[in-house]
């Protein structure tokens, strides 16, 4: 069938009159709600226009509006998003075929992107029931033509087999990877209005994931219904518009679907919503603070509003034993939450200690929602004098001095408005905009950055990307001073002048008021002071000239000195961009490292890796005794590379080089055990060819002789054999003499290379006291430094068969394991992984990845 070109081209010219009238009316009134609604209404007219040219029946079809365009949400240059619905009987009709091929071509011609799906009533239930994209558009369909008990009979179909609980669960796994393909952050240079964190995409997932719910159909019935306060609600529309604006002037300056707010386009964007250049600052850049604060505000309601769908959807902790963690704060089993709705009015010193109570307590996972808007209602008491109060003052250091979580509380107080009230020099840096060709976000996040890459060289499960910087930051006293310099580094940046010499006078003014000596001041103004040196000689100097060297030792003085210096670049432009850190650019930093450390200290210290390498192979061949030839140990260590020798002790290496020295190359597995005598614990070293199941088979056996997982370490040599370490405890002593030890080392290499399948995971409930004290399930993945591998984060109520459950999912997607690290904190289990595999880069996969680990996370109910 074919359309009428005349009828056809009529349909056409007043789709296009339409849209003029609409933009000289926007143009005009700046009314957003109308230039949505007219759009939406116009392409109505089209579309039932053009429905009726291809002579659709109106019986057996339905036509549905869906995303934006079913919400009636359409700027100028969206998708066309339609469903064509289909009976079952209908479906196979090649006549109706023909028509809706007509309809969909004809649609072209109106200039916009068709996004059509065309499906029977079955189809559509089965795989929105599968696919939670096909499910939300579904969530906010609009009925446009046709037969409308058809329409009305699948939606009802729809709701009935919803279910809501893995909607959310979905939807959250969708909403972290979306996130993590804009850097997490809202804070990109050139932000996407619609999907970077902070954008409109994010304003809409807590109203579709409440419509799932059946709790609410707008903003006005979440109010209604208790989810949002009225000051919340004001707040989200206020956000929408002023987004909206953004998105419908973005459309008409391109005039194109043009959601980024590209560097090319802010300018002008800036001139035509009327932003005006100062003497420090063009005009996009106001525009572009501006928006970073609208995206500020967007995740903070994001996070209230969906932690408090979830408690409605999924059960919060209201049920939990509470726990006083101070007089303030009570746990309430992973949540934190205040002792009373009057804290932060009674005592607004303790919206401060808020973030150090909760860093303290690594059991806590997340703020309750009635902790988040006290926060988030009493932000505005922080002026002078709470700055200047000498308890507060102190408290912000306590959360500096942190040795384990001062960067994500650093973080949390940037992300809901604290730490730019605490330091006021911070304030202008927040949504500073970077002009250069290398950072990609605005000067705070990258300063959180830097922070965060600080306290990650502290952390043993990152030290196989960078082992020199985990050595240094964990010797270097008082590291928190290099936190400081990390907050100060930047933050002159934008007041004209040499930024690094205004941050400097900045911390020494902080330093100063702050009561820190004048050891510590000096060294972290130098810090500040000095932060580009480095990377200046060792890219832009021959630093194979003595000369160069001896410059730079000059200026740095001292290995404190220069740990720190090296630390605070390598994070520094690190938090750039990804595509500044490179190898070789951190070949010439090291290089520089090394050859003024041997200057400062002599050749006697340790110097590289290597040097640390060699010092841990002396120690392990003392340690022999000569119970292993010259010959045999050579042949072992060839095989093993460098990151084995930083991760093991010299003990460690001594024992595993006396077990397999003489088995190097024997694919007969060799499983060694030893009881370790101050605990309740084994040892255990595996050494056989690698093979895909292999730490699948090995924690399978585990549970099934009772035996619990404290710590694994997974190597795999140069030449392809598995080198595994696993400390388990055997609490109930089973294997207590050489003789149950033997027998055990001899059944577990016969399962570790048995083809039988492998039963399914052991269900086992939670034991009374994870009952009281829930963990909530969590699964983060994210690529490690280098991008050849991802680093998975678990955590989890702790039970028998958990790692196994885990592995299961780890073997189904066939994701390999590189590295393992087992943490069981009493009833909290929190491991990581560095896994590779084809299914951590592609996002379907991926999706089923993450649910299956998150389901295996949760222990049988009952």
């Amino acid at each position: 069938m074919e359309i009428s070109p005349e009828k056809l081209s009529a349909v056409v010219e007043r789709f296009k009159e339409d849209r003029t009238r609409i933009a000289d009316a926007w143009h005009e009134t700046h009314d957003t709600e109308a230039c949505l609604n007219a759009h939406s209404a116009a392409l109505d007219r089209a579309v039932l226009a053009l429905g009726s040219l291809a002579e659709f029946p109106s019986d057996g079809l339905a036509l549905a509006a869906v995303g934006g365009y079913g919400r009636r949400e359409l700027f100028p240059h969206s998708d066309i998003d339609l469903l064509v619905l289909l009976s079952d009987d209908r479906g196979e009709d090649e006549e109706t075929k023909a028509k809706i091929s007509a309809f969909l071509a004809a649609l072209w011609e109106l200039g916009l992107t068709v996004g059509a799906t065309v499906r029977t009533e079955k189809e559509f239930t089965a795989e929105a029931a599968e696919d939670v994209s096909i499910a939300t558009t579904y969530l906010e369909s609009r009925f446009l033509w046709g037969e409308r008990t058809l329409y009305d009979a699948s939606r009802d179909d729809f709701f009935a087999s919803l279910d809501a609980r893995a909607f959310f669960r979905d939807k959250m796994l969708e909403l972290r990877r979306r996130h993590q393909k804009y850097e997490d952050t809202p804070y990109a240079l050139e932000p996407n209005l619609k999907e970077s964190p902070g954008g409109l995409r994010d304003l809409q997932v807590f109203l579709w994931c409440a419509r799932a719910a059946g709790l609410a159909d707008s903003l006005q019935g979440m109010k209604d219904a208790d989810l949002i306060t009225e000051r919340e609600m004001h707040t989200i529309e206020e956000c929408f518009r002023f987004l909206a604006k953004l998105r419908i002037e973005l459309h008409l300056l391109t005039n194109r679907d043009e959601n980024r707010l590209l560097f090319d386009v802010q300018e002008a964007l800036a001139a035509r919503l009327g932003y005006k250049a100062t003497g420090l600052m063009r005009a996009s850049e106001a525009l572009m603070k501006r928006y970073y604060w609208n995206a500020k505000s967007v995740v903070q309601m994001s996070i209230i509003q969906l932690q408090t769908i979830s408690d409605r959807l999924v059960g919060g902790s209201a049920l939990a034993t509470p726990v006083r963690l101070s007089a303030d704060f009570l746990a309430l089993g992973d949540e934190m939450d205040i002792a009373g709705d009057d804290v932060y009015e009674r005592d607004p010193k303790a919206i401060l200690r808020t973030f150090l109570v909760f860093a303290l307590h690594p059991e806590l996972t997340r703020f309750s929602t009635r902790l988040l808007r006290a926060l988030w209602h009493a932000t505005p008491k922080i002026g002078v004098a709470y700055r200047e109060d000498p308890e507060n003052q102190k408290t912000f250091l306590d959360i500096i001095k942190l040795e384990k979580g001062a960067d994500d509380a650093l973080a949390m107080m940037n992300a809901w408005g604290i730490l730019s009230r605490m330091l006021p020099a911070f304030r202008h840096v927040v949504g500073q905009m970077q002009h250069d060709l290398y950072h990609i976000f605005t000067v705070d996040q990258h300063t959180i950055l830097v922070v965060k890459n600080l306290c990650r060289f502290r952390r043993s499960e990152h030290a196989h990307e960078y082992p020199l910087c985990t050595q240094l930051m964990t010797a270097l006293p008082d590291s928190w001073r290099l936190l400081i310099a990390g907050l100060f580094h930047d933050i002159g940046k934008g007041l004209g002048g040499g930024h690094e010499i205004i941050g400097a006078e900045k911390a020494e003014l902080f330093c100063r008021r702050f009561g820190l000596s004048e050891e510590d001041t000096d060294f972290i103004t130098f810090l500040v002071r000095e932060h580009l040196v480095m990377s200046r000689v060792a890219q832009k100097e021959d630093i194979s000239d003595p000369e160069v060297v001896e410059r730079f030792i000059r200026l740095v003085g001292t290995k404190e000195r220069l740990d720190a210096l090296y630390l605070l670049t390598v994070a520094d432009i690190r938090a750039t961009s990804p595509k500044v850190w490179t190898p070789w650019k951190a070949a010439l930093l090291e290089n520089l490292y090394h050859a003024a450390l041997d200057r400062i200290v002599g050749t006697g210290g340790e110097a590289t890796l290597a040097d640390v390498a060699e010092r841990r192979r002396r120690e392990a061949i003392e340690l022999l005794h000569g119970r292993v030839s010259d010959e045999a140990r050579n042949r072992l260590w060839r095989e093993l590379d460098l990151v084995y020798f930083m991760r093991h002790t010299s003990e460690e290496i001594a024992w595993h080089t006396e077990m397999l020295a003489l088995h190097v190359m024997d694919p007969t597995p060799i499983v060694r055990v030893k009881r370790n005598a101050t605990t309740e614990s084994l040892t255990i070293l595996l050494y056989l060819p690698d093979r895909k199941d292999l730490f699948l088979r090995s924690v399978a056996w585990f549970g099934k002789n009772s035996l619990s997982v404290v710590d694994a370490r997974v190597h795999t040599t140069r030449h392809g054999w598995a080198l595994d370490t696993f400390l388990v405890a055997d609490a109930f002593g089973r294997f207590d003499t050489p003789e149950k030890l033997a027998q055990m080392e001899k059944s577990l290499a016969a399962a570790l290379i048995d083809e039988k399948p492998l039963p399914p995971a052991p269900k086992a409930r939670l034991s009374r006291r994870s009952r009281h004290f829930p963990t909530r399930p969590s699964v983060n993945i994210h690529p490690d430094e280098s991008h050849r591998a991802f680093i998975l984060n678990l955590v989890g109520t702790d039970r028998i068969g958990l790692l196994y459950a885990i592995s299961q999912v780890l073997a189904k997607y066939s994701v390999n394991l590189q590295t393992a690290k087992i943490a069981t904190l009493g009833e909290r289990a929190e491991d990581v992984f560095l896994i590779d595999g084809a299914a951590l880069h592609e996002d379907s996969l991926l999706l089923a990845f993450e649910a299956e680990l998150i389901e295996a996370l949760l222990p049988q109910k009952g």
